[in-house]
This record gives C-alpha cells, structure tokens and sequence, in this order.
C-alpha cells in the first residue's frame, strides 16, 4: 500500500525540518498580524501625574476627549479611545498619574494604571523635559524595558531638567506648540511594521491553542536536528512522530501507527 513512499536520509530530513521551521515561523509571524488585525494594539499611556497624557491622548485623536487641567490627579481612572493608524486600530488608554500617594482614590487608579500597563501591547511613557526623573518613574521605566515602548519626553517648550542620557531613543515633543505629534504616530508604524499588514488577508491563525502547537513543533524540529547525527533512529523517530501527530491536531487529521510504522522504516541512517 506505501510502496511509493520515498526513502528517507539523514540529509533529506534535515532538508524537510528546515522548510517546516521557515513555514512555521512565517506562520506565528503571520499570526502575531492576524491579532492587531483582529483586536487592534491595546495602548497604555503612563507616566506620573501633569505630564502631559491626556493633552497627548487628545491631540494624537484630534479632539478634547480627555479632561485636561493644571491640577494633578485630574485624571483619576482611565479613559478609552480609539485611533486608526494605516487601518489598524490603536486602542488607546489614558491611564491615572503613577506616583505614590495617600489618597485613597487616587492610590485605586494607580493600581489600575500599572496593572493596564502589564496587560498593554504598547506602552506610551510621558516624561517632563522640564522635570528630573523621580523614583516612580524610574520603576515604570524598569516594568517597560521588555514590552513594546516608545519613550516620549514632553514640554520641551521649557528649560531642561531631565536627564535623558539613560532614555532609550526617546521621542522630543511639545504638546503646547504641536511639536513631533506625528513622529509618535511614525514610530508605532516602525515598530508594528503596520505597513507590511495586508489586511485584506485573512489566512491568518489566531487560535492560541495552535499556536502552542506550533511552538512545541519547533522545539521537536530543534530535537530532531540535534539528534539525527548523535542518537539512534529509533530515539529520532519519536520526535519525528511527535512533529507528524502534533501538525495532525491542528488540521484535524490524525494518522495510523501503521502508516508511520511504514514511513519510518524506509528512514536510511547515513547521508
């Protein structure tokens, strides 16, 4: 029945999980494109109180959707909007000022403002040029340094104050005079790669179930490479077999023992 199954070799297989691992990460990439696409980019503006978040959340959407005032904790729980960058939604979330405090409302949006921050894809960090860093921003700076960030050092209208020599390729702006607005706008883009999205393609996988498939098939793909020229046949061939069921429940095929018998039997060690 599987008499016109190819002999496989060491060198041929090596070729197969080569072409499997390019095709499975283009995949996960693809399904990274397929989320923004799906849910927009949740998008955390942070920073202590009168820097400048909501002015920002403000002009990035054309219109006075923020309260804004001279007086810090103005904004004491987050406010939603959404923005379209190259159509893709930038969920936006203007979150309460970070800073320790003894009042109680405010401390419950400060709370809620950092959790928003653990859960963003994107985080906004207002700093003041006119202002030195203080320990809270510190700490936000630290709680960032491995998500998606852009740094964006505001007032810079006034006399500077802030040390930006440790700031990761901070972006300049001056809300007063409508300073760089636009190159936030840049950046995200950049960073997104939002103009490569073809948002007219809809085969992208979203599930995350199969993207944990997809993951675990990497690493018996990593597996399998190691131990083809280390370890015997009969030790490869459980990985390999792995990597076949695993595929398997993602399309909803599952194949007989028998068929996998016969396949890996025509496997040859050598080159």
């Amino acid at each position: 029945e599987y008499e016109d199954t190819p002999v496989m070799t060491n060198n041929k297989v090596k070729n197969s999980l080569n072409s499997l691992e390019k095709k499975i990460n283009n995949i996960l990439e693809k399904s990274n494109e397929g989320e923004i696409i799906k849910n927009g980019i949740k998008t955390v503006i942070a920073g202590k109180p009168n820097v400048g978040k909501s002015s920002l959340l403000n002009r990035l959407l054309g219109e006075d959707r923020a309260i804004v005032t001279d007086v810090q904790g103005t904004t004491r729980d987050s406010i939603e909007a959404s923005l379209v960058i190259d159509n893709i939604v930038l969920n936006l979330i203007d979150t309460a000022g970070i800073r320790d405090t003894s009042d109680t409302v405010e401390s419950i949006g400060v709370s809620k403002s950092l959790s928003l921050i653990d859960q963003a894809d994107l985080v906004l960090f207002v700093l003041n040029y006119n202002e030195e860093m203080t320990a809270d921003e510190r700490m936000i700076l630290e709680k960032i340094r491995d998500k998606n960030h852009i740094i964006i050092v505001n007032k810079t209208d006034l006399e500077k104050k802030l040390d930006t020599s440790e700031l990761d390729n901070p972006i300049y702006i001056s809300i007063k005079d409508d300073k760089n607005i636009d190159e936030i706008k840049d950046r995200i883009k950049e960073l997104f790669n939002l103009e490569k999205i073809e948002t007219g393609d809809l085969t992208y996988l979203t599930s995350a179930r199969s993207k944990a498939i997809l993951r675990q098939v990497l690493d018996s793909v990593s597996d399998v490479r190691e131990g083809i020229d280390n370890y015997p046949i009969d030790i490869v061939e459980i990985d390999l077999k792995k990597i076949w069921n695993l595929l398997g429940d993602i399309i909803g095929e599952n194949y007989s023992e028998e068929l996998l018998d016969e396949l890996f039997s025509r496997f040859c060690v050598g080159k």
